[in-house]
């Protein structure tokens, strides 16, 4: 439940949905849209509203784990990027709450999410234009607007944005048997599969396979797994590569050259710098390696657990009361692994939400998700006075940042000032330390360099 009394920061209670017409309609209230929530609040012209089926903020609360933390700095909360005096930043939430001069003297390394999830239901808590509990059903155009009906009424509004999140991807061998077993790791805590004395297999060597693995070698006892299998495609368990320069990737100056590139450098850029974001921090990769020792050297018990890097899994079938998974090591030869629980940490992927169908053909779009301008709005395939902004749908166009928290106060800003029609918010591209190049072609840099 959320521990924050629902009223804003002026003690006023949340108006009920519009019934009318609002300047902005969010659909879903996630982290992102959350943002773009907090920095419209001040904005006294403009009337906003965001709407989330679900009946209180959550954040991932499938996979929120005791020790899981933040694998970013908390000043990338939802605010201070984009308006460093907001009354809506994580430090105002530590003052608000009590425990700012504590939090300084803990020293935490990096926050825990739990505590992360409680700083934004405090910043829900402080909005009035956001609504629980309400689903968007449709949305098709009405003249030079855009009608939202749900299932609490009919909004329009001439600015729409989507910020629904991603759906897990489910491998196509896995699908038939989803269940109590066999799920993905984002449902892992509401689950609540039944470990104790079983075979468990995680496939998924990053953070949230990660933390999945050290969960489970934590359970001792009668709740301790039988065994714990860990299988990764990649050629070992890879930290996440969290080092200043690699940090310079998810600034908004990387962010607008990566915009310029080709489609296939962007694609070969992706593909370099998938550590940068799909590692495993390294202090969970310690934490992980230590617990092994004390398993194997301190508690004697050795065949507890099987680290399968360089593993795929080729396919998954029924048998003997659980599962078999056909594992295959890159040589064509796939070895059978027996398993009672199969928990699948295979990252999320972007879905067209269904509201959105009747608009979906008007849209640019490429391999299913929507091309975007500068400011995230949609590009159309026809004049429109209405827009659609999408929130966390532009990894492949505008680089691996997109799905992180690191510029999501950013993103928001620009959002929030195409919306206003001035510039609000100073979220322009501050230059780094590293000189990127200026979207020039391959072949004429090379030119460049020989002359």
């Amino acid at each position: 439940m959320n521990p924050f009394e629902f009223q804003t920061l002026d003690g006023a209670k949340p108006r009920a949905l519009a019934g009318e017409e609002v300047d902005v309609l969010g659909i879903g209230v996630g982290p992102f849209n959350l943002s773009l929530a907090a920095l419209l609040a001040p904005l006294g012209g403009l009337r906003s509203l965001f709407v989330e089926r679900r009946p209180e903020f959550r954040w991932h609360p499938g996979l929120m784990l005791a020790d899981s933390s933040l694998t970013t700095s908390f000043l990338k909360d939802l605010v201070t990027l984009a308006d460093p005096c907001s009354r809506y930043s994580f430090i105002a939430f530590l003052q608000r709450t009590e425990r700012l001069y504590s939090f300084a003297n803990a020293r935490f390394p990096t926050v825990r999410r739990r505590e992360f999830e409680q700083y934004m239901q405090w910043v829900c808590a402080s909005l009035d234009n956001l609504r629980f509990d309400c689903e968007v059903e449709s949305v098709v155009r009405d003249g030079r607007a855009l009608r939202v009906t749900t299932s609490h009424g009919v909004v329009r509004t001439s600015n729409l944005v989507v910020g629904v999140g991603l759906r897990p991807t489910i491998p196509a061998c896995a699908r038939p048997h989803l269940g109590a077993d066999v799920l993905h790791s984002s449902q892992f805590c509401t689950v609540r599969p039944a470990l104790a004395g079983r075979r468990v297999a995680i496939v998924g060597g990053g953070q949230s396979g990660a933390e999945l693995a050290l969960h489970l070698l934590g359970l001792t006892g009668d709740a301790a797994p039988a065994h714990v299998a860990w299988l990764t495609r990649r050629e070992n368990f890879l930290p996440m590569d969290d080092s200043p320069f690699v940090n310079e990737w998810f600034v908004p100056q990387y962010n607008e050259h990566f915009s310029r590139l080709s489609p296939e450098r962007k694609r070969d850029a992706l593909d370099t710098q998938r550590l940068a974001s799909d590692g495993v921090t390294l202090p969970l990769l310690t934490a992980i390696y230590q617990r092994l020792y004390e398993i194997t050297h301190i508690e004697g018990r050795t065949g507890h657990c099987a680290l399968m890097p360089g593993r795929n899994m080729a396919n998954l079938h029924r048998a003997d009361g659980g599962f078999v998974l056909s594992v295959d090591d890159g040589t064509g030869v796939h070895a059978p692994l027996h398993a009672d629980v199969v928990l699948l940490a295979t990252g999320s992927e972007f879905q067209m939400p269904g509201a959105l169908e009747s608009l979906r053909f008007e849209m640019h779009t490429r391999n299913g998700v929507p091309e975007l301008d500068d400011d995230y709005a949609v590009r159309w395939n026809r004049p429109s006075a209405a827009r659609i902004f999408f929130q966390n749908a532009a990894r492949t166009t505008r680089g691996i940042a997109d799905p992180n928290l690191s510029l999501a106060a950013w993103r928001s800003g620009r959002i929030a000032n195409a919306i206003a029609g001035t510039s609000v918010y100073e979220v322009g591209t501050p230059p780094g330390f590293v000189d990127w190049p200026h979207g020039a072609a391959p072949q004429a840099a090379t030119q460049q360099l020989v002359n």
